[in-house]
């Protein structure tokens, strides 16, 4: 399937964590950013998207691609991180330093 012929879906919380992560936006802002980025060139690996800088956890099933999480702009390479984290019970720190509490 061509990049151009997907639908795309964003979740709720995949919307609220780019607000978080990124910069506010309204939902079908960032519904209709996704789809003109998806017509440039982009990485995908497994389930894991970078895409403009930022990265998404994303589904795709019957040419849908539904955008399940932000992980926001990071130098970090989160698949790889993902995996690090989970074998050794841990987590990924997408604060920047940032840190609430």
């Amino acid at each position: 399937m061509r990049r151009h012929e997907k639908r795309v879906r964003l979740t709720e919380h995949a919307h609220m964590r780019y607000c978080e992560r990124v910069e506010p936006i309204g939902h079908e802002e960032l519904l209709r950013m996704l789809q003109e980025q998806l017509q440039r060139p982009y990485r995908r690996d497994r389930r894991y998207a970078h895409i403009e800088g930022v990265w998404w956890r994303t589904t795709l099933e019957d040419g849908v691609m539904t955008f399940q999480t932000c992980y926001g702009k990071t130098h970090i390479y989160i698949p790889e991180a993902v995996k690090w984290a989970k074998r050794n019970n841990d987590r990924i720190d997408l604060t920047g330093g940032r840190y609430g509490g």
